[in-house]
């Protein structure tokens, strides 16, 4: 008997519509729980058609007008990258910077932890999620992953550390230039320990790796997308955001463990990814890696990355995440993950 519980909640809501001479209507819903941490998400069929009403369609002349404007004060374009962005001091990195092909990783200047580089990943200003090309991804993720290896040499109590993405406003960029960022500290921020924790208790109690037995159970299964070297890539059953897509490295914890092919088997999905969110017509995402260093007491965790679609840009768009997800910790399912993840699958 599987050790995994893919739980579902049927609701049905009843009303007199309007737009139908007030004939009276009934709508089946489903609340689903994620089988780790049992996090609520819910999925109503009839907004699926009305999506459009959430998301919009990117506005072009917007997103010209504000890749034009922006480009002109942007400290990470051309010569202003180097006289614009922090150095490291010599005592922790002598250059100052670290450099993988285009991508140029240097100290946020508003740290939001312990150490908190950011990698600026190319030269362009602004990219069609089709320009996230596999080695660019790759170029920027092995900077960070050469950062950790220097933490992790000078700095015993350095365990946890995410990798993070956030393309344009609608994701809470502050900047339109490509880049990442990466926290690495003593403590996980409170989703990163949850998710740890839980895998811990899961390995305590099975003695089975929760993303392993994850693995094998979604393998056959609508929500599982394909394996690219180590990493495995699914749709989630219950998501943390829209259109959510996960991969889980087979063996480790920790991404500074990774081998090179690892990092770019790992960029190859999410280019992937992101592929297909253009292709949704979506042009705005967030991604997280999830890491614990080698040796952490977090037995049977995974590295795992989640990444999610953002709201489009035009005039007066809405925000995508209010009460539901901000206050009630519920994500709203547009697309179901069994219709998702054929579509990524014909991706790869």
């Amino acid at each position: 008997m599987s050790k995994i519980r893919f739980q579902r909640i049927p609701l049905e809501a009843r009303f007199h519509n309007p737009l139908r001479d007030f004939a009276e209507e009934r709508h089946e819903l489903e609340i689903r729980k994620d089988p780790l941490l049992g996090d609520t998400s819910v999925y109503n069929p009839y907004l699926k058609d009305k999506a459009k009403a959430f998301f919009g369609d990117s506005n072009p002349d917007l997103i010209h007008r504000l890749v034009e404007e922006s480009e002109k004060a942007c400290f990470f374009c051309g010569e202003k990258v180097e006289k614009g962005t922090p150095r490291f001091t010599a005592d922790f990195l002598p250059q100052g910077r670290l450099r993988v092909g285009e991508a140029i990783l240097f100290p946020n200047l508003f740290s939001l932890g312990m150490h908190h580089p950011v990698v600026c990943l190319c030269k362009a200003h602004f990219l069609p999620l089709s320009g996230f090309h596999p080695d660019l991804i790759a170029n920027g993720l092995t900077a960070m992953q050469k950062f950790l290896k220097i933490v992790y040499e000078r700095d015993a109590s350095a365990v946890f550390a995410a990798i993070t993405a956030n393309y344009l406003f609608p994701a809470g960029a502050s900047l339109v230039h490509p880049h990442i960022q990466m926290l690495v500290t003593p403590a996980p921020y409170s989703y990163h320990g949850r998710l740890l924790g839980a895998q811990h208790a899961y390995y305590a109690k099975n003695r089975t790796a929760f993303f392993s037995d994850l693995v094998r159970e979604e393998m056959n299964g609508p929500r599982y997308v394909a394996g690219k070297g180590l990493w495995h890539w699914m749709a989630p059953f219950s998501p943390l955001g829209c259109n959510e897509f996960m991969a889980v490295h087979e063996t480790s914890v920790d991404f500074g463990s990774l081998t090179s092919m690892d990092i770019i088997d790992l960029s190859y999905g999410i280019s992937r990814v992101l592929s297909l969110y253009a292709s949704l017509g979506h042009l705005s995402f967030n991604f997280a890696v999830y890491s614990a260093r080698e040796g952490s007491p977090f037995t049977g965790s995974r590295c795992i990355i989640k990444i999610i679609s953002r709201q489009n840009l035009y005039p007066n768009y809405r925000n995508d995440d209010y009460f539901l997800q901000k206050l009630l910790q519920t994500e709203l399912i547009i697309i179901p993950p069994e219709e998702l993840a054929p579509r990524l699958r014909e991706c790869f």
